[in-house]
């Protein structure tokens, strides 16, 4: 609270997906998540803050008619929620609407070329063990491709995966990568989720946004291995009534996922008022 900032860059419209690429040593953000999307690198070294961000224009309209949320730098490839599908167009799911692009960043034309990973009516396996379709494919029907993230090589499944939540659809799916060509599992959920976050130690700090309470709130404790955890979101479910939080629709809480069965369980948190929203991020701490 009494720290000094070490630097501010500034990009024109709404900044929602933002991450690091160790290997660039950039950090990659989109705006503008509905629509008219576009995406920056910045250059946290640079000398003056004008010159750190370069922004890119991607190289087509999106063809899945909306906009770019979040991001994910796995598996060797750029990875982009294709975020608010059929803004612009005929409403999701639809067989053409990309759900994740992965995209390619040429800084001489300031372009970023995109190409789909996979689309929202995909065929994916069943990965929830408890399912009578187990092992079975499946095609799913996103309408709304939203959260990314890399799954922790330490994790006891989907070890470097990477994920997409598609919160109204109460599902998430797993990219494996098999010769250079995406394999896709699906875990069914018990309640619709947004944010997840893999730790890959016991202990760490979990950074949690809360909008309700115009604060980031961090979040201590043990953290069990290959158990995401993950900001619960009854209100953002399909079948949430317009009014909510409602009777069987409480706010927003933090909770653990079971990632054999999709279950999704409150997870106790006590100090000041919470209400988690949107980003997590989990900083590992000490491996013992």
């Amino acid at each position: 609270m009494s720290g000094t900032p070490l630097g501010q860059w500034d990009v024109a419209g709404k900044a929602d997906g933002v991450t690091a690429d160790p290997s660039s040593g950039l950090v990659i953000a989109t705006v503008n998540e509905d629509a008219n999307s576009a995406l920056s690198t910045i250059n946290p070294t640079s000398a003056s803050a004008a010159g750190a961000v370069h922004r890119y224009a991607y190289n087509e309209p999106l063809p899945h008619f909306g906009g770019t949320d979040a991001i994910s730098v796995g598996q060797g490839r750029i990875l982009i929620s294709a975020s608010a599908p059929g803004t612009t167009g005929q409403p999701a799911p639809q067989p053409t609407y990309p759900a994740v692009y992965s995209v390619t960043l040429d800084p001489t034309t300031s372009t970023a070329t995109v190409s789909p990973l996979f689309d929202d009516e995909a065929t994916a396996t069943v990965a929830d063990v408890q399912s009578p379709q187990f092992g079975h494919s499946t095609t799913r029907a996103l309408t709304d491709p939203d959260s990314n993230e890399v799954v922790p090589i330490e994790g006891p499944r989907f070890s470097g995966d990477v994920m997409l939540t598609s919160q109204g659809d109460l599902g998430q799916i797993l990219v494996g990568d098999v010769g250079g060509q995406p394999r896709l599992s699906v875990l069914d959920l018990t309640q619709s989720v947004d944010d997840t976050a893999w730790p890959g130690t016991p202990s760490g700090r979990l950074y949690s946004t809360d909008s309700t309470h115009v604060s980031v709130d961090v979040i201590t404790g043990l953290f069990h291995l290959g158990v995401p955890v993950a900001v619960a979101t009854p209100c953002g479910a399909d079948s949430a009534p317009s009014t909510c939080p409602a009777p069987g629709y409480p706010a927003n809480f933090l909770a653990t996922i079971n990632p054999w069965t999709g279950t999704v369980r409150a997870l106790p948190v006590s100090g000041p008022p919470y209400v988690p929203q949107g980003g997590l991020a989990f900083v590992p701490g000490r491996s013992e």
